[in-house]
């Protein structure tokens, strides 16, 4: 297939489809391009994140495969906050306080971050106890530096990107494979599905199940590391910081005032003074988690019509909504917001 014939459908809208769409259309400048989603910014699951970088439900993907990943998109994370496109792009260096259990090992992308560091915490750790009013002397902090990238405001960046591009948006929703057979897709189109969870019933992948996510937004501006532990997490973000969280294996995206209660309780625990911040929003995600992990691989289906489509399964999480590994993400030589 000539590039200049290609024809794109990507099924999403949230920040792994839109990246899909951004790396597909610089790459292939003279292709078409559609979006189909059911929602789009700021009513994704991706909008709910706060974007701290880190590997988070892998399931049973390669290391191998999930090292290059994650190593390719702290770079990208780099390159866009050293070209100075980082406010427009929600990118914050960020220093974080992990705490766990002692027997805990040290996580094997410990050299993609910056300044990775273990203490095995004792009573005598009194700056480190009073930073997050944590007393277990049998307990391990992992400190370093990472990025966070906030979905909300990349997404906008890379909508205003293919805004001026060959690229179509179309708002729907695909109750089954089905409904692809009846719209007016290119014959031999290539369709790239960024479904996340919805992948469940278009595609009957039973692997996939929901793990909710609820956190809430604050005005704390004196906020300026990232803490977590086995309870809770404080992630500062450029006009936020972000309590949370729940992992909760259940598909409801109600607010649950007693998790509510948890995430504040929790994290006032470690940061006392966030009883004062202004409340902004509570939000409610739910992530899609898989039994054998990601899935990135092509199938080819053909329909009665005669039509023949490949498509290509790129569907995941990983933490902070497809940030920290996502497949389809490229190192631009000028930054995403030159790409014209």
């Amino acid at each position: 297939m000539a590039a200049e014939q290609l024809h794109f459908v990507i099924l999403g809208a949230g920040i792994n489809g839109l990246s899909c769409a951004v790396r597909l259309s610089h790459e292939y400048p003279r292709s078409t391009v559609h979006i189909i989603s059911e929602h789009f910014s700021p009513n994704t699951t991706s909008d709910v994140a706060a974007g701290l970088w880190g590997p988070y439900c892998l399931e049973g993907t390669s290391e191998y495969e999930c090292r290059s990943w994650a190593q390719e998109t702290h770079n990208y994370f780099l390159q866009l906050w050293r070209a100075g496109y980082a406010d427009k792009c929600g990118i914050c260096l960020v220093p974080v306080i992990e705490l766990f259990h002692r027997d805990t090992t040290s996580p094997w992308w410990q050299n993609i971050v910056f300044g990775f560091q273990e203490m095995y915490l004792s009573s005598d750790d009194f700056n480190l106890a009073h930073q997050t009013n944590y007393r277990n002397s049998k307990s391990v902090a992992f400190m370093y530096t990472t990025f966070t990238c906030e979905p909300s405001k990349i997404m906008k960046c890379y909508c205003d990107i293919l805004s001026n591009r060959n690229v179509k948006f179309h708002q729907k929703r695909l109750q089954s494979i089905n409904c692809l057979e009846m719209l007016n897709i290119q014959a031999n189109a290539i369709i790239v599905n960024c479904l996340g969870l919805n992948s469940q019933h278009v595609f009957n992948d039973l692997e996939l199940f929901p793990v909710r996510g609820q956190v809430q937004k604050v005005k704390a501006s004196s906020v300026f590391h990232s803490f977590a532990n086995a309870s809770c997490y404080i992630i500062p973000n450029t006009d936020t910081v972000v309590l949370g969280g729940t992992k909760q294996k259940i598909e409801s995206l109600r607010i649950d005032p007693n998790d509510r209660y948890s995430i504040r309780a929790n994290c006032f625990a470690i940061q006392p003074h966030l009883k004062d911040a202004t409340i902004v929003m509570d939000c409610v995600g739910l992530r899609p988690a898989r039994s054998s992990g990601v899935r990135l691989e092509l199938e080819i289906i053909s329909f009665d019509n005669g039509k023949t489509l490949f498509y290509l399964f790129i569907y995941l999480f990983i933490n902070s909504y497809d940030l920290t590994t996502c497949p389809s993400w490229v190192q631009a030589p000028n930054g995403p917001c030159r790409h014209t």
